[in-house]
């Protein structure tokens, strides 16, 4: 049985912040457990349900709070922030994004680190007990690799309508505790310096003889520099509080 709980301030607290530690730095060891996860993705045929995503934070929620994804429909992005989980009905937030729990008893445990409700989480089928197997064949090559604490697990999902070309891109606004994603082309968000892969999905293309599994980049993050944020940006100012050109919000 697959069993699913809410995460509370403990489960933030525990993850590593993007913004003051190297957690967004990849090593050998996390690329072949990516290789490995992906490999066995795409034989289950799960590679079009379920991504791996960097599990980091850049801020946490206080207690009865949940992180909740809402779209923005113009421009394209999304909005990620704590709220109260009293304020939504039992049914009504699904999760989006998981890690796995230790403390569960028998079967696959899970918390649930990101939701949406229904208007914005897409036509993608939620959590079951039908995605336990595939859930417990990843989190076994997680448990080898020993990175239960470094990676988790993303529902697949595209209420934005992104094409295969674009991806997302996402900052953080540490005053309202925001996380923004803005959508912006693959190729040119990617050759960016400070973009931190966070997402990843795989798929299969033909390559001689043999089909080759490809692993894309589905989010990437921009690490804040010496405590500052998208709300400098917001106010009109740049990291030495000088007026800025431009509108908020805009990374691109």
């Amino acid at each position: 049985m697959l069993t699913m709980r809410d995460h509370d301030v403990e489960d933030y607290e525990s993850l590593r912040d993007m913004d003051t530690t190297d957690v967004g730095e990849l090593r050998e060891d996390d690329r072949a457990c990516l290789e490995e996860l992906g490999q066995y993705l795409v034989a289950t045929d799960a590679s079009n349900r379920f991504g791996i995503w960097l599990l980091h934070k850049h801020f946490e929620p206080v207690p009865g709070e949940v992180f909740v994804e809402r779209s923005v429909r113009a421009p394209r992005g999304t909005e990620t922030a704590p709220m109260m989980r009293s304020g939504f009905a039992v049914q009504g937030l699904s999760t989006t994004a998981i890690r796995f729990d230790d403390s569960a008893g028998d079967g696959v445990g899970v918390v649930g680190l990101e939701f949406a409700e229904p208007d914005d989480f897409g036509d993608t089928e939620p959590l079951s007990d039908d995605d336990e197997a595939i859930l417990a064949g990843i989190c076994e090559r997680l448990q080898a690799h020993d990175k239960v604490e470094r990676f988790g697990v993303r529902l697949i999902r595209n209420p934005l309508e992104l094409s295969e070309s674009e991806l997302l891109h996402e900052t953080s606004d540490g005053a309202n505790r925001t996380l923004h994603c803005t959508v912006g082309e693959r190729d040119a968000v990617l050759t960016e310096l400070n973009i931190i892969q966070t997402a990843w999905k795989w798929r299969v293309t033909q390559g001689g003889s043999e089909p080759i599994v490809m692993q894309d980049c589905t989010a990437g993050c921009v690490r804040v520099g010496e405590g500052h944020d998208i709300a400098h940006t917001a106010s009109g100012t740049d990291d030495h509080d000088n007026p800025t050109e431009g509108e908020p919000n805009q990374p691109f």
